[in-house]
């Protein structure tokens, strides 16, 4: 079955360095560069983040409008990651489009 609309993957993949899974979902999506968006790109540990496991991945057709860290008790007590909070724009004709002649 084949899947409509814009495609979004997310979350921690466990990977230490980039490997196997990040070449595949970057011949596919783009990825985006959290470092780009935030003072830093760790989120893990939660408490005390000094590693980049947490990725987001998007079709060309989404672009990133915000990214932030979210930091609370709340989210330390949910997860052993901090939570990336991303706001997309869904755009159909963006300038990463391909034009169809």
């Amino acid at each position: 079955r084949r899947l409509n609309g814009p495609r979004l993957m997310l979350g921690d993949f466990n990977e230490w360095a980039p490997g196997l899974t990040t070449r595949l979902l970057r011949s596919h999506l783009v990825s985006v560069d959290i470092q780009k968006h935030l003072k830093r790109r760790r989120t893990y540990p939660g408490l005390m983040p000094f590693l980049h496991l947490d990725h987001i991945y998007h079709d060309e057709e989404l672009e990133l409008k915000k990214l932030t860290l979210h930091r609370s008790r709340k989210a330390l007590v949910a997860s052993d990651h901090l939570p990336l909070v991303a706001d997309f724009r869904h755009a159909p004709q963006s300038r990463h489009s391909k034009a169809t002649p």
